[in-house]
């Protein structure tokens, strides 16, 4: 299976520093895209997450919208 090259790379909450979950999250969505959309080189995704918000406050979680592109690599032939 090919990798899948987010840009940017890494989402963060411009509220809440959870930039590895966030990250994560967006990451599992735009697989599902791709999977839906395996017939495109690549194609620009908007998803929509939800931020856990502060660690030490659960109420503050709340959701983000992205948008962004994923390209599918071929790996290079030798």
């Amino acid at each position: 299976m090919n990798d899948v090259t987010l840009v940017p790379a890494l989402y963060r909450c411009p509220d809440h520093d959870q930039q590895e979950t966030v990250t994560e999250r967006v990451r599992d969505l735009v697989q599902t895209e791709r999977a839906i959309r395996a017939d495109l080189p690549s194609a620009p995704f908007r998803v929509t997450v939800t931020c856990p918000g502060h660690p030490a406050d659960p109420t503050t979680a709340h959701r983000r919208s992205y948008d962004g592109t994923w390209t599918a690599e071929v790996p290079a032939r030798v």
